[in-house]
């Protein structure tokens, strides 16, 4: 009798045992693999924000597109880059009339002393967000890191019969430190184009960038919110955390780093959620803006009493890319910083004309 040939019951277990060693061992490799290809796009995304950034500076006599405002121009540097990325259908929808999210009385009328916040009709965003409809519920693939899969926003619009998300964004522009500590003047590349309490600075050139545009970071990325409510979301990169105001007075034992104080403050004694919809907003420059009083990927604070168009901020970079984020510089060029570079060369180039000299190799 001829015997049949296969396999014993012994040596398909093995093979399969076999079969599973190589997947646990392969599974990493893979998995860094696709994250690196991952962070390669949110460079390249990163690239494309800053070469639209130079065409707009050519094509307005090298001045920096403002970060905000407060009267009806209150939109971000993202939306005004857009006619320079291949997005000029979605900078025509704008109405330019109106304000990017709320709308005011009157140009000049909103956010003083007897009027602290704009007014909000409810939904997604104030009345005059309506008339932005079409580019407020576009989603630009540049703006989106694929490393980060939060949503940012949960606000959305009722557009022809269907309920649409507001976009939502990874890349904020870089407002430099608080102003809280500078005479309440901005000292980043991002400025506010008019200002009620002082926020106002001169307009940023190219001129401006005295330190070099190689030192001096403008755009930077963040995890998005997970858009619920705080008490049910989790903690960590995508939370905002509350943190009560700082002395504007502070010691002299720490000038010229007073903003160090409050960000270990942030560090420490934060835990009260405040908010978890980081991201949303694309269009709006309240929402798109960060600063370097915290080092990448620490935990993110508002602080106490912080005005409505982001300009003052403990709300810094934060990434899923193992180790640090990717910084768009001045020139164009894109490094990626890891999250334990010292706070003194991170403040050094969150400022384009502070006198700091930072060595590329702070970067490694």
């Amino acid at each position: 009798m001829s015997r049949r040939k296969g396999f014993t019951l012994i040596e398909l277990l093995v093979v399969i045992a076999i079969i599973g060693v190589l997947i646990a061992l392969l599974l990493p490799a893979v998995q860094a693999a696709r994250e690196a290809a991952r962070r390669s796009q949110c460079t390249n995304n990163l690239k494309q924000i800053g070469l639209a950034y130079h065409n707009y500076l050519s094509s307005n006599g090298d001045t920096v597109p403002p970060s905000n405002s407060d009267d009806t121009q209150n939109y971000s540097q993202l939306t005004r880059l857009l006619p320079y990325m291949e997005q000029t259908a979605v900078y025509n929808a704008i109405n330019f009339n109106g304000g990017a999210r709320w709308t005011f009385a009157s140009v000049g009328q909103c956010c003083n002393s007897s009027n602290p916040n704009p007014p909000d009709s409810g939904a997604a965003g104030g009345d005059m967000s309506l008339l932005q409809m079409t580019a407020i519920v576009t989603q630009i693939k540049t703006f989106l890191c694929p490393s980060d899969g939060n949503p940012g926003g949960s606000g959305a619009f009722v557009v022809n019969g269907r309920t649409t998300l507001v976009g939502a964004f990874n890349y904020p522009n870089n407002i430099g430190l608080n102003r809280g500590y500078n005479n309440w003047q901005m000292n980043g590349p991002g400025y506010v184009s008019t200002a009620w309490d002082g926020a106002l600075k001169n307009v940023v050139s190219l001129a401006t960038f005295v330190d070099g545009t190689s030192n001096t970071a403008i755009f930077s990325e963040w995890i998005k919110g997970q858009a619920v409510d705080p008490a049910g979301g989790k903690d960590g990169l995508a939370m905002v955390y509350s943190t009560s105001a700082p002395s504007w007075i502070p010691p002299q034992s720490v000038v010229p780093y007073q903003d160090w104080v409050s960000a270990q403050q942030c560090q420490n004694n934060a835990t009260s959620r405040n908010w978890s919809w980081k991201g949303e907003w694309w269009i709006y420059g309240g929402a798109g803006e960060y600063s370097h009083t915290q080092p990448p990927n620490r935990r993110a604070c508002n602080y106490g009493g912080q005005d409505w168009r982001g300009t003052m901020t403990m709300i810094g970079p934060s990434s899923n890319h193992p180790g640090g984020v990717n910084v768009l510089f001045g020139d164009g060029s894109v490094k990626f910083v890891k999250s334990t570079i010292n706070f003194v060369p991170w403040y050094g180039i969150a400022t384009p004309n502070g006198g700091e000299t930072v060595s590329s190799d702070t970067f490694q």
